[in-house]
């Protein structure tokens, strides 16, 4: 999955894995290992690394284990750990498929930021938008997702992933 905060990544992930397949999100980490109250969202930036080991650990085991589908929910997807998460899964025999949100404001922005050249002043107001809408899970500032947007490639391939 790739898509930007409050788009509907999670939403769309959890339709793909189905009622077999697996979901794993980074976030996971800050409900479920964080703090004593699994409902509350308890990020924290220094944890973000060993969050980051914990979610790459969970998602190498089902691919070892075999598990199909396994959908791994991510934001933009160029760096290095996008890269190492489809490098696991093409090594041992996975395909692997980019998808992106089915909500209808994030058919509206995936357009927008294809032109964001010229587009960049709805993008930002999306931007507040979309981080309002973040307020209640992620917390994701206007400025995170302003920075996200202007670094998003539109026509990213699962190729491009593998040779960043």
């Amino acid at each position: 999955m790739r898509g930007l905060p409050g788009c509907g990544k999670s939403h769309t992930a959890k339709k793909l894995a189905g009622d077999y397949g697996v979901v794993f999100e980074t976030d996971e980490y800050f409900y479920t290992q964080v703090g004593d109250d699994r409902a509350h969202y308890d990020y924290s930036s220094e944890l973000l690394s060993e969050a980051r080991q914990w979610n790459f650990a969970r998602f190498a085991s089902a691919v070892d284990a075999g598990f199909s589908p396994i959908v791994v929910d991510r934001g933009n997807g160029r760096n290095a750990e996008t890269q190492e998460y489809a490098k696991y899964a093409v090594d041992h025999g996975y395909q692997v498929e980019l998808k992106e949100p089915e909500s209808e404001w994030w058919q509206e922005i995936r357009v927008l930021l294809k032109y964001k050249s010229v587009t960049r002043d709805i993008l930002y107001q999306w931007a507040d938008e979309l981080a309002a809408r973040s307020r209640s899970t992620h917390r994701v500032p206007a400025s995170t997702i302003r920075r996200w947007m202007d670094a998003w490639k539109h026509d990213l391939t699962v190729e491009e992933i593998l040779d960043c």
